[in-house]
């Protein structure tokens, strides 16, 4: 859990369209396990993936592992450590049209410096392997996070 500890605190973005996202890490039990949340988003739409989660050391599989919730359904990561990021990879299982239905992804975590990290999107293969940069419109999904300042 040491190596994930640069993650506590408070983060920010602003997207593309202006609108801002924020996600919290704090320890629920100190170096055992760590809190997620997020607000989805600034609008009504985005925060269906309003998020409330933990992450910590699974000791029988010997990974980290994550479980959270949304409101459509439950998200569940596995977290390693590749050339010096840290990559989540993700299955979303969710309710959408009144089927349940899964998705795979990975990102990867760099800290840029003590205030600013960059999450990067991934394709996910059915082998777990992690693949490309996933684009959007042409533009490959990063995105820089700020460390929200104490208010």
């Amino acid at each position: 859990m040491a190596k994930v500890s640069w993650l506590i605190g408070d983060w920010e973005r602003t997207g593309s369209n202006g609108n801002t996202q924020q996600v919290s890490y704090e320890w629920a039990i100190e170096n055992v396990a760590m809190s997620i949340t997020t607000d989805g988003g600034s609008t009504a739409a985005s925060r269906i993936m309003q998020l409330s989660g933990v992450l910590g050391f699974d000791i029988k599989s010997g990974k980290l592992v994550g479980k959270s919730f949304i409101r459509r359904g439950h998200i569940d990561t596995e977290w390693s450590f590749a050339d010096g990021k840290l990559i989540e990879k993700s299955t979303i299982n969710v309710t959408f049209q009144g089927e349940v239905r899964e998705f795979k992804f990975a990102r990867s975590y760099r800290s840029v410096d003590k205030n600013t990290l960059e999450r990067t999107m991934h394709s996910l293969n059915d082998a777990g392997e992690v693949g490309e940069v996933v684009e959007r419109n042409g533009a490959k999904m990063i995105s820089k996070w700020n460390r929200k300042k104490s208010e």
